[in-house]
């Protein structure tokens, strides 16, 4: 089987039949997520997820919570082992001796499930937006053509596609070429999980890691839009959301507050303008 799935038997029924066929379904796993430093180790979060991409997971997170700013402050990643083996449902993040460490109200002590990303915090507090980068305005408009074209490859996401069972963030790179600016369709990046916050930490985790956070770009969510994804949307810098989903009140509310254009229900032929 393909990444991130696994085949099983199932009943087919319809009106007049009964019968068994094989499905690809999302794989959700556990992932505990361990934080050290100076050799005192906590554990920050356990949260349901599509194995794969775990560091950029692990990285995406940290800097979602403000926890870290730069990829260079994180001194190792260590893959936990029982007998010698490697664990894949766990992930160690040695953050560098410099790095002031708080995590009073951050910590997700309990299970964090795949798609909710408030659920398992140990307090409220840890909900305020941290806000630490200017936003990349990006200059290409947003046409229903560029929605053809964004649905078209959401589309085309392995996972998403064979199993209709997970969530897809993407940056579409916004490039300038001869004094003329364009969405670069492209090498656009896109990761995939059966959590949408788990789908958008694992792209924030991988332009950190590439060092890429300073490159305007479209982010695009497959599902609804909710609070904390715009507020990881603010965290990382990025100034324009689409995605194929409704968005909450609040995450409207949090998205003019920061000059967030977000737009939603993206379809073939029109879309929705949430700020202004």
């Amino acid at each position: 089987m393909k990444k991130g799935q696994v085949e099983v038997s199932r009943y087919k029924i319809t009106s007049d039949d009964k019968f068994t066929e094989t499905d690809a379904i999302a794989v959700e796993e556990p992932l505990q997520l361990d934080i050290s430093q100076s050799e005192c180790y906590t554990t920050f979060s356990i949260t349901m997820r599509t194995p794969g991409d775990d560091e950029y997971l692990a990285y995406g997170l940290l800097f979602s919570e403000g926890l870290i700013t730069d990829a260079d402050e994180v001194e190792s990643v260590e893959l936990s082992k029982i007998d010698g083996e490697i664990e894949s449902n766990k992930i160690i993040i040695h953050i560098i001796d410099s790095v002031v460490l708080d995590l009073g109200g951050k910590e997700r002590r309990l299970a964090s499930y795949s798609g909710c990303g408030i659920c398992g915090k140990t307090s409220i507090k840890a909900l305020a937006l941290k806000n630490n980068r200017q936003l990349k305005p990006i200059a290409s408009e947003i046409t229903t053509a560029v929605i053809q074209q964004i649905r078209h490859v959401l589309a085309q996401q392995k996972l998403f596609s064979d199993t209709g069972g997970s969530h897809v963030a993407g940056i579409i790179y916004e490039t300038e070429q001869k004094n003329k600016v364009s969405l670069n369709f492209k090498d656009a990046r896109f990761f995939e999980d059966v959590g949408r916050h788990n789908a958008l930490d694992k792209l924030i985790g991988y332009e950190l890691i590439q060092h890429q956070l300073n490159l305007p770009g479209l982010i695009v969510l497959s599902g609804r839009i909710g609070f904390e994804l715009v507020q990881k949307v603010v965290m990382a810098g990025y100034s324009t959301i689409v995605a194929l989903g409704a968005p909450t009140s609040l995450a409207i509310q949090t998205a003019n507050q920061f000059g967030v254009t977000l737009i939603g229900f993206a379809k073939n032929q029109q879309y929705n303008r949430y700020t202004f």
